[in-house]
């Protein structure tokens, strides 16, 4: 199909803030709170920078457990706005404060059930728990906030519905459903409250609506799941049932040059949040 059959996405995007870091890169992003009060985190390879989205201004920083470099970390908001980073050199996650302080740990190294083995993307549940996307475990291991495990979904490592192999990407919908992403076999699949699967959305490939790498993953207010593809230089958004809506790259329905982007967050009032070219855009 050519981008012009495909049915339109209602919105047409447009950088309206760059969120300029000070730490070495803008790896992954997290959104939390609304109004006056609104931030977001761009956690780099050194350290999480917090910034007031209205403003523009720095409000916080978090120096990474002992000044580490971390690779490929996730993060996440709580609805008390504690941030919660991976660490997967480490295999564990750590949480902070508001005002940038480390506040307690969550996890340790391993295979077993509740420990973590090279941890990525972070997300909460609607009843707030903790989802750990697991990659070298090839599962998501679910935690309370307090850092007990209490189940896993996804695991073994092969390519069948409802299995993951290296998940990197994952976000809660608004009606409770788990969208996840795995990178070596260029999957986005969507599971129930409860880990159920529940279908496969695009496919591997270069053409529209496929993916070569399927990084990160959120879900907009409508349910729309957009996925962040930094070897297509695109934001693919689809339909909660999985069809392709729009793109958003340089030569897409939203022309926005993102370049190689590694991450995606959307607000409760549908603004985009992307990590691009060493920084963060908001569109809207």
């Amino acid at each position: 199909a050519t981008e012009a059959s495909i049915p339109r996405y209602s919105r047409v995007l447009e950088v309206k803030r760059t969120f300029d870091t000070r730490s070495s890169g803008a790896f992954e992003i997290a959104v939390h709170g609304e109004g006056a009060e609104q931030r977001v985190a761009v956690v780099g390879y050194n350290g999480t920078e917090i910034f007031n989205v209205e403003s523009g201004q720095r409000v916080a920083h978090a120096k990474h457990h002992h000044d580490e470099i971390l690779t490929e970390p996730g993060a996440a908001f709580n609805t008390e706005g504690e941030l919660f980073v991976s660490d997967a050199e480490n295999g564990k996650v750590f949480v902070y404060g508001r005002d940038g302080a480390l506040v307690r740990e969550i996890g340790t190294p391993g295979v077993e059930d509740g420990q973590l083995n090279d941890p990525s993307a972070l997300a909460f549940t609607l009843e707030g728990e903790l989802l750990v996307a697991d990659s070298s475990n090839n599962c998501i291991h679910v935690f309370g906030e307090d850092g007990t495990f209490r189940r896993k979904f996804g695991q073994v490592h092969c390519v069948v519905d409802g299995r993951l192999a290296y998940a990197e990407g994952i976000c809660v919908g608004p009606d409770g459903s788990t969208v996840a992403s795995g990178t070596i076999d260029r999957r986005v699949q969507v599971f129930d409250g409860e880990g159920a699967f529940l279908r496969e959305i695009g496919s591997e490939g270069n053409g529209e609506g496929q993916f070569l790498f399927p990084r990160r993953v959120a879900v907009g207010p409508g349910g729309e799941i957009f996925v962040a593809d930094p070897r297509r230089k695109s934001i693919l958004v689809f339909s909660r049932e999985g069809v392709l809506l729009h793109r958003i790259a340089e030569d897409g329905g939203s022309k926005v040059d993102l370049g190689s982007v590694e991450s995606v967050c959307v607000d409760g009032e549908g603004r985009v949040f992307a990590s691009c070219h060493g920084s963060v855009v908001m569109m809207s």
